[in-house]
Formats: structure tokens, C-alpha cells, sequence
């Protein structure tokens, strides 16, 4: 299941679904139509009841086809479980012009957004 609501200063996408390359584009292609609708530049993406792993591959799409859809436009904040945190696709992302950092705490996240939950 996917949620998608604007909130303070902010949007906010909550996936539970297990990780699938077209989800993943289809999900991030509605928050930037909403992004550019609501002229919102600050996204948090919630993926800590996500099941499952991801492998390196699907690190690695994540983060170019983030970079390929948000540039550096926007600031994006992903929040995931600790111990599935690689930074891999950060990194891809990022060296590919995203403005994006994975959290495992969700303060921490909307701190770095420099919003309010």
C-alpha cells in the first residue's frame, strides 16, 4: 500500500508494498506531479515497514532513477530500517545530482528537510 498526503511544508509517501522497479517510478511520478502542482521541493518517503531487502541492483535503480526524476531540485528524505541501510543508493543518487539522504529516525529526516512532522 502506498500513502501520499501533503503536509506541513512537505510531502509525505508512505510505502509497504515490497519493493518492484515499476511501483517505484509509477510512486515517484505521482509526488513529483504533486510536488509541481502544489509547488512543494521537500519530500519524505517512508520505507521503514517495507518487506523484504533490497539487492544491490535494485539500490543502484533506486538511485539513478531517483536522480533522473528529482535532480537536485528537490530535497528528499528517505527513512528505512537501520540495518538494511547501505547508503549505496544514496550514494548513486547523489553522484548523479540528487539532493537525497536515507535515515533510519524519522526526526532526524524531517530535521535534515528543516520541516516539522
Amino acid at each position: 500500500m502506498t500513502q501520499i498526503e501533503r503536509r506541513n511544508g512537505y510531502l509525505y509517501v508512505e510505502f509497504t508494498e515490497e519493493y518492484k522497479l515499476e511501483k517505484f517510478i509509477s510512486i515517484s511520478r505521482e509526488a513529483l506531479t504533486i510536488c509541481k502542482q502544489k509547488n512543494h521541493n521537500k519530500i519524505l518517503v517512508n520505507i521503514l515497514n517495507m518487506p523484504g531487502t533490497l539487492s544491490p541492483m535494485q539500490r543502484f535503480e533506486a538511485g539513478v532513477r531517483g536522480a533522473q526524476m528529482f535532480h537536485s531540485q528537490f530535497k528528499i528524505a528517505v527513512v528505512f530500517r537501520k540495518e538494511e541501510i547501505t547508503r549505496f543508493a544514496e550514494n548513486v543518487g547523489i553522484n548523479r545530482g540528487l539532493n537525497g539522504r536515507i535515515f533510519s529516525d524519522l526526526d532526524r529526516a524531517l530535521e535534515w528537510l528543516e520541516v516539522e512532522g
